[in-house]
């Protein structure tokens, strides 16, 4: 005589859920891989060493070379301007985050440049003016202003475009319990980046106050594209997220023989010791 089985809905509930969570796994993981992938198209060959390099968001290229001279290429490459300045020595900083407003700064003379887009002058400003201030680093802001880092009385300071001060943060380390090491800023509409050496990417808002820190190990210069930020590091090209704190390695189009990478606005311009390449980014 058959015994009689009884029906558990419960577990057949449970089977569906398992099942439905390994395919979920399981799509969630080639879906991860697939956004995380990417195709290059080489744009431009340059024959020209540069020590810093970036893109504006017109996708045209901004090069600092050993000499200290600026050249700019457009979108495909070809060559447009240039502008040399011999009377303030090294360009530490180069900021295009304004395409019609190139920013340099050269931090030993404490002095400020702004160009237009086709590399002219268009003002500059001294801050050894105030010798209670030594300002470290400079960035583009809204509004045709800057933002700039007083190392002295570590202060982030926002100045209008007459390099009047608009807003101070005040002091950082007394307001905020940390002195900074600071080597590279940069801003977007809504926070200012800055680089400390010692302990990460510090993030603040766009009214000087501090919001908290990306902990990743930054030599220098970065990129940030929403809350992505961009860092070379170790012969890679990093990306970490400071939402979810996911770290990962963008696949380059060239695996050895460089010295620096940098990814922006769907540009992937690749440094090494003879020059450089451009490339087109298409996420798949």
């Amino acid at each position: 005589m058959k015994k009689l089985v009884k029906h558990r809905p419960y577990q057949s509930v449970l089977n569906l859920w398992v099942k439905a969570f390994c395919i979920g796994l399981v799509y969630l993981f080639f879906f991860s891989q697939k956004i995380s992938a990417q195709e290059y198209q080489l744009i431009a060959k340059i024959d020209t060493v540069a020590k810093i390099a970036t893109v504006d968001n017109f996708g045209n290229l901004f090069v600092v070379t050993p000499q200290n001279e600026v050249l700019k290429f457009n979108a495909k490459g070809k060559f447009l301007w240039n502008y040399t300045n011999k009377t303030f020595g090294e360009i530490s900083q180069l900021d295009v985050t304004d395409p019609l407003r190139v920013i340099l700064y050269y931090a030993n003379f404490q002095q400020i440049i702004v160009l237009n887009n086709n590399l002219s002058e268009i003002s500059k400003y001294s801050f050894n003016q105030n010798p209670d201030q030594q300002i470290t680093l400079t960035a583009s802001a809204n509004n045709n202003g800057f933002w700039v880092y007083d190392q002295i009385n570590r202060e982030l300071k926002k100045l209008s475009n007459s390099f009047i001060d608009d807003l101070k943060s005040g002091n950082i380390y007394q307001r905020n319990g940390f002195d900074m090491k600071a080597t590279f800023m940069l801003s977007d509409e809504q926070y200012v980046y800055i680089n400390d050496e010692q302990f990460g990417i510090r993030i603040f808002d766009s009214y000087g106050n501090f919001i908290k820190t990306a902990v990743i190990n930054v030599k220098k210069e970065f990129e940030v594209n929403g809350a992505e930020i961009y860092f070379f590091d170790d012969q890679k090209l990093m990306s970490y997220n400071y939402l979810t704190f996911q770290m990962k390695e963008v696949p380059l189009p060239v695996k050895s023989g460089f010295t620096n990478a940098l990814l922006r606005f769907n540009r992937l311009v690749v440094l090494n010791e003879k020059g450089l390449t451009l490339w087109a980014v298409k996420n798949n």
